[in-house]
């Protein structure tokens, strides 16, 4: 026998109704936002607990509830949008069918606050089943309404169940209120979970929305924006299209899904998206994912809103048309802007410089985990895994080694043979008297005790004068040359340093001290130069190439040894076929804007601190035949901080003018630090100017001045600098930025698929 039909209970229906409508908290959350933007808030606070679930609150300063209207403002089918059906062909409005309160109240405790302009106090009152529970009771409150929702589903075990976990609930409200705020301009919004402090989202009111889009998604996505737009097409529909989509620069493998606002209203539009994803293709690499707003407004009696129970899809005349017109204009706004691309290499580091913290710059994962368990079975005497029960993989494995010297190191001897053969005039070069100092019982005064203590040494400087003598100063080969360099080795007992500035000093280093980036260049592969003029040199470390700022990377370390070997250091004695080019008012000359006073000044400044000079920083002046004239003042000596490697003489004028006008003397501290900074500058390998071989104007000589150059730095850096650098260098903070990974393994294998 047949079940006879009959009608169902109005609380199934009313259950039925709702779980079509409120799918999820944040379909609630949607419908209820709707509702206050359309009552004209300036403002609208959303607050979280267990996804929605437990509590989900809106809060605005909107227009607010008649209390008259209170006793039906949860029942079905009540709305103040439209009166009937042909009001929704010009509906502007999100709300029209006056069922998201009524079905909200079917599934959930439901509280609202509210308060009109009109209103001298607001007025609280509680629904349950779409009811009013009791009478509207009086309390204090601002314009604006508050609804507050609790329990939802909680007479709805099976939707219940079948919600995500809160975290993800609330990921997905937040990207909601994130796509209102984006498309409501002068409207502040703010969401956060209950009981925590800062805000998961805030925007406000005053935001244009490209700031929206920061706020909301990243920076990045903000830079590399094309501001889109599309007037009114005859014979469409379409009034007008505004909207953002990203340019080629922009490189991202997470899909963020299009905004499309169509009269206002928050819809997927499948068709749109595929067309424009389509677009994109053209112009993207593969695998790469673009940002699209846009937001339509096409006359109200050309769309149907009425198509789906969350409102979150439309119909609309003419819409293969018009998704064509938009997909036209977006390739051709693409095309405009495809001349050039931007790639940009992230820097080793951002934020926090935990060593447990995951970077780009740590070991891969595989070699942590191959580390690691050799060191955790040493300790058991168990033995270690064997190659053969370990895969590696190609992509992950490190083929050098940092504790391994390089071929090229063994054969310097010819190869700057060949360097000193293409020099025109080795004559000129005049070897200066070098001393190095042979301290007995050295104490360590290492900045970080994890760097080595460093011998004090000398070495010898190469100067060759210009023919016509007219320079006073000279042009400087610092030409690093194997066994070239002559010491003098000066038995002296190392000085104790117990100034209380020095160490302030030393400890401000280690402050700055960044553990990843000490590591990376206390293990990394020296591989060349790449822009001598731009001083950039490749590194490798691990499975990554990183490009480093050279000048910037010498500046500190220099810096270092100064603060480490202070009042230790070697001399370098400056000696030449005619000491006048060594006097200070000769050196100073070049500098043709300082007045004869401003040279006095700087002379007398140094002359009066001779004695600090040359005892801690063994920088010696002196006036010949023991005059008094400041005229004579000449420079004997400078410090010695690296053996192997010279200062370029070209330097010096600057050296000694910033000397004079860069410290402060008064001030102990300051004094000691300015000075080390000027020495450090001293040392950093000066520019070397590029030139371009094709360029016909370019002599013979200035072709061979380049290469001996170039090649003496490369010898210098690589068997010099850089071993010092693995060897004792404290990685700073600020050096991060100096410092970028240009490659890694795995990727050039996803490229290339081989080594």
């Amino acid at each position: 026998m047949s079940s006879s039909i009959r009608a169902l209970d109005p609380s199934v229906v009313n259950k039925i109704a709702a779980g079509e409508i409120i799918i999820s908290p944040v379909n609630a959350l949607k419908e209820m936002m709707e509702n206050s933007i359309d009552a004209s808030s300036t403002t609208i606070d959303i607050l979280v607990k267990e996804g929605g679930i437990k509590l989900l609150q809106i809060s605005d300063n909107g227009s607010g509830i008649n209390k008259e209207d209170l006793p039906i403002l949860c029942e079905r089918f009540t709305t103040s949008k439209l009166s009937k059906f042909e009001d929704l062909n010009e509906i502007n409005t999100y709300g029209f069918r006056g069922e998201a309160l009524a079905s909200i109240s079917h599934i959930a405790k439901v509280t609202v606050t509210t308060k009109t302009s009109d209103d001298k106090c607001a007025w609280k009152v509680s629904f349950a089943q779409g009811k009013m529970i009791d009478t509207p009771q009086p309390i204090a409150g601002t314009n604006g309404t508050t609804i507050l929702v609790e329990d939802l589903f909680h007479n709805m075990p099976s939707r219940l169940r079948s919600l995500r976990s809160a975290n993800e609930e609330y990921n997905k409200i937040l990207d909601v209120v994130g796509r209102y705020a984006i498309h409501s301009s002068q409207i502040g919004f703010s969401c956060k979970k209950f009981g925590d402090s800062q805000f998961s989202l805030s925007i406000r009111a005053t935001l244009n929305t490209k700031d929206r889009i920061r706020a909301v998604y990243n920076s990045t996505i903000a830079t590399n924006l094309i501001d889109f737009e599309l007037d009114k097409k005859e014979g469409l529909p379409l009034d007008k299209l505004t909207g953002y989509i990203s340019n080629m620069n922009y490189v991202s493998k997470k899909a963020i899904s299009p905004i499309f606002f169509i009269n206002n209203r928050l819809v997927t539009c499948d068709p749109l998206r595929r067309i424009l994803n389509q677009t994109y293709l053209n112009f993207l690499p593969k695998g790469n994912k673009p940002f699209i707003y846009l937001s339509l407004m096409i006359e109200p009696t050309s769309v149907d809103v009425n198509v789906h129970p969350t409102k979150r899809e439309v119909r609309f005349l003419n819409q293969d048309e018009i998704i064509e017109q938009v997909s036209f204009k977006v390739n051709e706004e693409l095309s405009k802007v495809d001349t050039s691309r931007t790639f940009k290499a992230s820097s080793i580091l951002t934020g926090s410089q935990s060593i447990g913290q995951t970077s780009a710059i740590g070991r891969s994962q595989y070699s942590s985990r191959q580390s690691q368990s050799q060191v955790d079975m040493t300790s058991n005497n168990i033995s270690p895994i064997t190659p053969n029960k370990i895969r590696k993989y190609e992509n992950k494995m490190v083929r050098t080694d940092a504790s391994q010297a390089k071929i090229t190191s063994f054969l310097k001897s010819s190869q700057y043979v060949e360097t000193r053969s293409l020099s025109k005039d080795n004559n000129n070069n005049e070897i200066f008297n070098l001393e190095e100092e042979d301290n007995e019982d050295k104490q360590n005064t290492n900045i970080s005790s994890t760097s080595p203590n460093v011998e004090d040494v000398s070495g010898d400087l190469g100067r060759s004068t210009e023919e016509n003598g007219n320079n006073t100063t000279g042009s400087t080969q610092s030409k690093y040359q194997g066994n070239d360099f002559n010491y003098v080795v000066v038995k002296n007992k190392r000085t104790l340093v117990n100034l209380s500035s020095i160490k302030e000093l030393r400890e401000a280093v280690d402050e700055r001290a960044h553990k990843e980036l000490t590591n990376i260049f206390a293990n990394l592969n020296y591989v060349g130069i790449v822009d001598t003029e731009r001083r950039l040199i490749s590194i490798q470390y691990d499975l990554k190439l990183f490009l480093v700022d050279y000048g910037a990377i010498c500046n500190e370390l220099f810096y270092q040894i100064g603060l480490t070997d202070f009042s230790n250091f070697g001399k370098i004695n400056l000696l030449t076929g005619d000491q006048e080019n060594l006097k200070l008012v000769n050196l100073l000359s070049i500098f043709k804007e300082l007045s004869k006073e401003d040279v006095n000044e700087i002379i007398s400044s140094l002359w009066n601190m001779k004695e600090m000079l040359d005892e801690y920083f063994s920088i010696k002046l002196s006036i010949d035949d023991n005059g008094e004239d400041l005229n004579h003042v000449q420079l004997v000596s400078i410090p010695l901080l690296l053996k192997g490697y010279n200062p370029s003489l070209e330097k010096l004028p600057l050296f000694i003018r910033r000397l004079g006008t860069k410290v402060d003397w008064e001030s102990e501290i300051d004094c000691l630090n300015a000075i080390l900074k000027e020495i450090a500058l001293l040392y950093v390998p000066p520019i070397i100017k590029t030139l371009d071989q094709k360029d016909e104007n370019i002599s013979d000589d200035q072709m061979i001045d380049f290469v001996n150059k170039s090649q003496s730095l490369e010898g210098t850096l690589e068997n010099v600098i850089f071993p010092t650098i693995k060897r004792r260098f404290l990685a700073t903070n600020d050096l991060v930025k100096d410092v970028v990974e240009i490659a890694n393994l795995p990727g050039l294998y996803k490229v290339f698929e081989r080594c």
